[in-house]
């Protein structure tokens, strides 16, 4: 069994051994991924970290131009749309850096909620505690995944 699906912030790849969160849905990205523990969490914190802060810097110099046009008396509408547009494509570009990257072996599944578009994976981690991830924004093929996935775990 190979599965994928979108969510918010990524990709889930699925196989007969492992449920993978991927940035890119690509299968290599899953040869080294380790399970969640402390140390992969917080290399997904700091790379989320990275992101926003990269997006709140682009942010904050469209707002810097908008209002330094305004002051001038040269904003127009066509700046303050582009810069809106573009903020949006940017965000859309780059969420997917922002999700995490770890697996969760599927023998270690204890529980998964399907909800209308968000399903929680409950989950022994990598140094043997009970832990969840939550994944929104999950397209229909996700959502009957999971549910057989569900069904395959127990």
């Amino acid at each position: 069994m190979k599965e994928w699906f979108k969510y918010e912030f990524g990709y889930v790849n699925i196989d007969d051994q492992n449920v993978y969160l991927t940035n890119t849905g690509n299968w290599s990205e899953t040869k080294n991924m380790e399970e969640k523990t402390k140390k992969v969490d917080k290399e997904n914190d700091n790379r989320s970290s990275s992101m926003i802060g990269f997006i709140l810097v682009v942010i904050c110099i469209f707002a810097f131009l908008i209002f330094k046009s305004y002051i001038s008396g040269k904003v127009g509408l066509s700046l303050i749309a582009i810069t809106s547009f573009g903020g949006y494509k940017l965000y859309g570009y780059l969420k997917t850096e922002i999700g995490a990257k770890f697996k969760i072996p599927i023998n270690k599944i204890s529980e998964i909620k399907v909800a209308e578009k968000s399903i929680e994976i409950i989950f022994t981690n990598g140094e043997g505690k009970i832990d969840s991830y939550k994944l929104y924004r999950i397209e229909e093929k996700g959502i009957s995944i999971m549910n057989s996935l569900k069904q395959y775990a127990s």
